[in-house]
């Protein structure tokens, strides 16, 4: 049963894929000069565009891998190329064997050719049937385990982490109940996963808490970036990743024997792509498998389209929701066009998105033993739209069908038994900027109240995607270095470093420590500042000599909550406007300035602990949290996170129900809880509720037994026959009514068959069977178009209890109520299938609605497509035979 039910499925997703490269060639014709799809004999245009897409995907099967083989040699760039060229030479070719198609030069084959891949990836995009079992991606996997070690018996569960920058626990809670995260919801609900909150601690910047996470120490990591009083430098996340990594490591990191995949830090993995402490320090061997990777990703040519196709897609959504805010006047926003930031966003939420699915899905099929994933497009988009909006929604939904992505390979491809956690690494708080509140930046305000002369630098920003993208510049470094990818493709990476290094170049710019007296280093609502007193920490009566009363202002101005000093004896103490607190005897004067961040004796020890890092600054400052809960960041982003106050300290891990999650102070408590979960015998097992073994609905014991619960399905058809919403939803959920649906329809054949033939003609139910069958398929393709949730056989379950009601056709013999009885059949039965289909796809409103309509014009394509088909491929098979020379009288 299982092999002919992927059978099925196989033929589906060809017909499927058949008919949108029929669409997207007829779109092609339609919208490109010097293409045409005209009639020949007997044949319309819709017949010659099924046989020319049908003809064109044979062509490419022989010519596309000679084409290939030839280029790869030259390099990934000339592989990547040629495949757009590869494109004009198949629909040359194709227009050349088949009639009624016309490619009038070799430049509208190529400028056809683009148009093409671009359509056919926007429609595989939006029916999601774009997939991991692609011939290029199959050879790019088989590949990547040929060069993999291997795996030893009994070598216990692997660990895939995939880690959402930025989301916090009560945003993944809302997106997840608002059905955005559709997988999610269905792995808790089938498989028991669980989501716990988990307090990352202070600062909750990406550097501090990945080295939490994956080092299990973020000790001297005060923000996001610091400035070190010793060398005089100013340190910044990734950046200094290379630096502070040795320092933390025991060489027993999160990932050790594993791979670290987009982070800053590298968890002392075995292997590192697009990992900042690795890039530039990694052994040699490590910089070749790296750049082996990487050439491995770059000889799929339709993964470099598809993402090119989805980076300028996300680009013009990025334009399109930025004018929607501003249409709007939402309040607060930021200018979404400053320095480039569509495109930005679209390299992180896009391209690096992608890169790191496929390179967790490489490392996958080769069964390493733990891997961490960075997932940065959720962090990016709610820095600059809020972290509630819209815009998140839709990220968050991409993000999920990568999880989906995964989870399907570990299904089918992965050698050993696989858990999969989701954690964050921090959250993020919501609110106008300080500078949008009060008119000047932090930087300006504590300009202000020096002496004259005062010289004053400021470093903000960065903890954003240009992270990412540097990582991505440095890889190609690395794989230019490692001599990866032939001459061309050389050529093309050092353009390509040019353009990135050009882009990041200001951002960068804050490596270089200006000479100042007062250096300024924040992030988010929080900020370090530094004087060049003494080469050591300054205390309070020391900047009170130095610079009388500046201290007093700045706790003084509203939007400060709350600066932290030191006492003579280096102890940290907290200043708000009406109290101060000892953060190392929790003695309180007057308000305690902690009570508006949360749980108090927390966040005291939490400052205290950043407060004694050697780094830290001789003040901290941190924004104040207002009535409606929003924060002041301290650099020109709404959404951010590097202080206290609101959802940026509530991280999360969604993870099986059998992991104990204790609550937590900080991220360097993470580790010891994910590092639990490794190397576990078998698969993660379920709870003793969902314990129960997955049943095969057509098994011939399940349909046996289901069709023995007599009771049980006479009930359900009476409920299916009222309409009830309780019974469609137990048929929906209940295995073993698949044979009791099979039967009900099969029945309810014979009933029609003898009320409307007076007799039984087999052949006739049996072709009405076959037509209800493809109903089925219809009705599920339709619900598939409107997100419906569920299986081919759920439907048929439904919908096999909706004709239930064509029972009441045996009234016919009754001349007073026959016809109202065939009209009351019908509109139950058609009642019954629109309601127990909604039902079981769980569609609401306008989804519901349009259920019918979509189904309608479904089955009149469908209908007019098959037709196609069968004309298309005797075209086909027609013009291969007479160009073989096998044609009848040759």
């Amino acid at each position: 049963m299982k092999t002919i039910a992927q059978f099925i499925r196989m033929v589906i997703r060809f017909l499927v894929v058949w008919f949108i490269d029929t669409v997207s060639l007829i779109i092609t014709a339609w919208v490109m000069p010097g293409i045409t799809i005209e009639p020949v004999e007997s044949a319309g245009s819709f017949v010659v565009a099924t046989a020319a897409a049908l003809l064109l995907g044979i062509v490419n099967l022989l010519i596309r891998p000679l084409l290939l083989l030839i280029a790869l040699p030259l390099g990934w760039m000339v592989v990547f190329l040629s495949g757009f060229f590869i494109n004009a030479v198949t629909l040359m070719l194709t227009a050349s064997l088949l009639p009624g198609l016309t490619v009038e030069s070799w430049w509208e084959a190529f400028i056809g050719g683009l148009f093409l891949a671009l359509v056919n990836t926007i429609l595989t995009t939006l029916l999601t049937i774009d997939d991991d079992n692609s011939f290029y991606d199959n050879l790019v996997q088989r590949r990547a385990v040929s060069m993999a070690d291997k795996i030893e018996p009994n070598a216990g569960r692997g660990l895939v982490m995939l880690e959402t920058d930025g989301l916090s626990y009560q945003r993944i809670q809302k997106a997840i109940n608002d059905g955005y995260m559709p997988t999610l919801k269905l792995m808790i609900e089938e498989e028991g996963y669980k989501l716990s909150r988990v307090d990352c601690g202070i600062p909750p910047t990406t550097p501090a808490c990945q080295a939490g996470i994956l080092q299990g120490n973020n000790t001297n990591i005060p923000a996001f970036r610091w400035l070190d009083k010793k060398t005089g430098k100013l340190l910044a996340g990734g950046q200094a990743a290379a630096i502070v990594e040795p320092v933390l490591s025991d060489g027993n990191g999160l990932l050790r024997g594993g791979s670290s995949i987009g982070n800053m830090f590298s968890g002392d993995a075995a292997k590192s792509i697009l990992t900042f402490s690795k890039i530039m320090a990694g052994t040699p061997e490590d910089k070749k498998q790296r750049a082996r990777d990487m050439y491995l990703l770059m000889r799929n040519p339709y993964f470099l389209v598809r993402v090119l196709v989805l980076f300028f897609g996300d680009v013009f959504l990025e334009l399109w929701q930025g004018w929607q805010q501003r249409r709007k006047d939402v309040q607060p926003r930021l200018n979404r066009l400053h320095n480039g930031y569509p495109f930005l966003r679209a390299a992180v939420n896009v391209f690096l998105r992608d890169i790191g699915t496929y390179f967790t899905i490489l490392d996958i099929v080769r069964g390493v033993p733990a891997m961490y994933t960075l997932y940065a497009g959720y962090d990016e988009i709610a820095h600059h739209s809020g972290p509630y909006t819209h815009d998140t929604d839709i990220s968050l939904r991409q993000f999920d069908k990568q999880v989906a992505r995964i989870k399907k390979v570990i299904q089918e491809k992965a050698p050993r038994p696989y858990e999969i956690i989701l954690l964050s690494d921090h959250g993020q708080s919501f609110g106008p900027t300080f500078k949008q509140r009060y008119g000047l930046s932090i930087l300006e305000f504590i300009q202000q109240q020096m002496p004259e002369g005062t010289a004053v630098a400021g470093s903000g920003g960065g903890d954003d995607g240009t992270i990412g993208v540097a990582a991505m510049m440095d890889e190609l470094q690395n794989m230019q270095s490692q001599e990866q990818g032939g001459r061309v493709g050389q050529a093309a990476i050092r353009q390509g470093q040019r353009a990135i290094q050009s882009n990041l170049s200001k951002q960068e710019s804050f490596q270089e420590a200006k000479p100042a007296n007062i250096t300024l280093a924040y992030g988010g609502n929080g900020a370090l500042v530094y004087f060049d007193l003494f080469p050591r920490k300054v205390t309070l009566n020391e900047l009170n000599t130095a610079y009388p009363g500046v201290v007093d202002k700045l706790v003084a101005h509203e939007g400060i909550g709350f600066v932290i000093a030191y006492e003579d004896d280096l102890t940290p103490v907290a200043f708000g406007k009406t109290g101060a607190r000892n953060l190392s005897t929790g003695d309180v004067v007057g308000d305690d300035p902690l009570a508006p961040f949360g749980d108090i004796e927390l966040r005291a020890w939490q400052l205290r602990r950043m407060a004694d890092f050697e780094n830290s600054g001789d003040l901290i400052l941190n924004s104040t949290i207002y009535p409606d809960g929003t924060v002041a960041a301290l650099e020109e982003l709404i959404g951010n996170h590097g202080g206290l106050g609101g959802e940026q300290t509530d991280a999360y891990m969604f993870h099986p129900g059998d992991m104990v999650v204790p609550e937590t102070r900080g991220s360097y408590e993470f580790k010891a809880i994910l590092d639990s979960r490794r190397g576990l015998p078998g698969p993660t097992p379920k709870p003793e509720r969902l314990a129960e073994p997955i049943i095969n609905p057509w098994a011939l014991q399940t349909l046996g037994k289901g069709l023995g619960q007599v009771g049980t399905w006479l009930n359900y058809a009476w409920q299916a026959i009222t309409l009830q919403r309780a019974g469609y939803q137990g048929i929906a959920r209940d295995a073993y009514m698949t044979g009791p649906a099979l039967l009900i329809s099969l029945v309810m054949q014979f009933v029609q068959s003898y009320v409307r033939q007076g007799g039984f003609d087999i052949w006739n139910i049996l072709l009405q069977f076959v037509v209800w069958l493809v109903s089925i398929l219809i009705v599920y393709m339709t619900a598939r178009v409107l997100r419906g949730k569920a299986t081919f056989t759920t439907n048929l379950r439904v919908m096999g209890f909706a004709q239930a009601a064509q029972v009441l056709l045996l009234l016919d013999f009754i001349p007073v109520v026959g016809p109202g009885a065939r009209f009351l059949a019908g509109l139950l039965t058609f009642f019954g299938v629109w309601f127990g289909t909604a039902t079981a796809n769980e569609l609401r409103g306008w989804r519901t609605f349009l259920l019918p309509v979509i189904y309608v014009i479904i089955f009149v394509v469908g209908f007019i497509f098959l037709m196609a088909v069968i004309k298309g491929t005797a075209l086909t098979l027609e013009v291969v035979l007479t160009n073989l020379g096998l044609t009848a009288g040759q």
